[in-house]
């Protein structure tokens, strides 16, 4: 799939460092069972954090199109969807409300553009629900998406396939478990019920992460020394940072055992897989973690290249003589060299996070 990609399902670690019980309502912190406050309740306390993550691509992972520049952009574009498909046609209502049509589809001839995932750095994805006959929902992750410049193009994976059906010829039809996964990553929290989502907090917000908190506010309130919650917990390590991260953004066990031998360029777009097997992680004694490098709340496109070779000069620092030092450029080019961008379709780039000596 393309922005849509399936992940796992929630871990038992990310289950139990979280605390939840249920993770559409709430955490049990103590006695009680905590509920979803929203990210302003945050700021009243980690006001850096919550200014940060404002800037990060978590904050704008999942909106309705009218809450968008996007019905202005597709309104009265055409788009050659290729062989099989036919051209599709766009159009903007009084309302604000953009559809889709397709003289080659009869059933139906024309679908809403209804919700966009992703944060526009990469693309932004088209997703519209629709509730079958029997009650059960499916998702359509349109064909076409928008790129930086509001260039459309083809959904990244969907150059190879081929529509079996009319509601086929819109995009990649899902159901079940594979359409909540791509809800369930892209949002706080979100529910999929016969055709539309209940309990929906847009975007990757603060308690995605760190689970509902209105118990950890209610003691942030009461007491001058609350105690510790979430990524703060006693039983919170590297292991457990990994497992949430991995959730959404893959681990080896969402790949299948061909690619994990094969580290098809693909595997660039899925941070955790090749992390874990680089030796900077083997030989950290599995302590190296995603936030060893990155702070979660902070973009990494407001970070300069020479603050993040700064992350890995701390563990090989020419004055440290237990450290690994690079024999070709000890506190410069780290990562172009060994993290390399990997080019992707729709001229899509990431960095390669299996690091290494990499053999031209």
């Amino acid at each position: 799939m393309g922005e849509l990609a399936m992940a796992d399902e929630p871990t038992q670690a990310v289950t139990k460092a979280l605390g939840q019980t249920d993770t559409g309502a709430g955490a049990k912190q103590g006695t009680r069972v905590a509920t979803y406050v929203g990210r302003q309740q945050c700021a009243e306390c980690h006001r850096e954090n919550f200014e940060q993550h404002a800037a990060h691509g978590h904050a704008s992972t999942f909106a309705e199109i009218a809450q968008t520049n996007l019905p202005d952009i597709f309104d009265q574009q055409t788009f050659d969807g290729g062989e099989g498909y036919g051209t599709y046609q766009y159009s903007k209502d009084k309302s604000g409300h953009v559809t889709v049509s397709l003289p080659t589809s009869e059933n139906p001839s024309e679908i809403p553009l209804q919700y966009v995932l992703g944060s526009g750095h990469n693309a932004r994805t088209i997703l519209t629900l629709n509730r079958t006959a029997d009650g059960l929902t499916e998702g359509i992750e349109h064909r076409v998406s928008c790129y930086p410049d509001q260039r459309l193009g083809m959904t990244v994976g969907h150059g190879e396939k081929k529509p079996a059906r009319d509601l086929e010829k819109f995009g990649d039809v899902t159901s079940g478990e594979i359409t909540q996964r791509c809800v369930y990553c892209h949002t706080t929290t979100g529910i999929l019920t016969e055709g539309r989502i209940d309990r929906l907090v847009s975007n990757v917000n603060c308690e995605k992460c760190h689970g509902p908190g209105s118990e950890h506010v209610r003691q942030a309130r009461e007491l001058r020394n609350p105690p510790p919650y979430s990524v703060g917990a006693a039983d919170w390590d590297a292991e457990s940072e990994i497992q949430l991260c991995g959730d959404c953004h893959r681990l080896p066990r969402s790949i299948t055992k061909q690619e994990l031998r094969d580290y098809p360029e693909t595997l660039a777009r899925f941070q955790p897989v090749g992390m874990l097997r680089s030796k900077c992680y083997l030989a950290s004694n599995r302590e190296m973690k995603c936030s060893t490098c990155h702070d979660p709340h902070q973009s990494v496109h407001g970070i300069s290249q020479q603050k993040h070779e700064q992350k890995c000069i701390q563990c090989h620092d020419t004055s440290d003589s237990s450290h690994t030092i690079c024999p070709v450029s000890a506190e410069a080019n780290c990562i172009e060299c060994h993290m390399p961008t990997v080019p992707q379709e729709q001229g899509i780039k990431f960095h390669d996070h299996w690091i290494r000596i990499h053999k031209d």
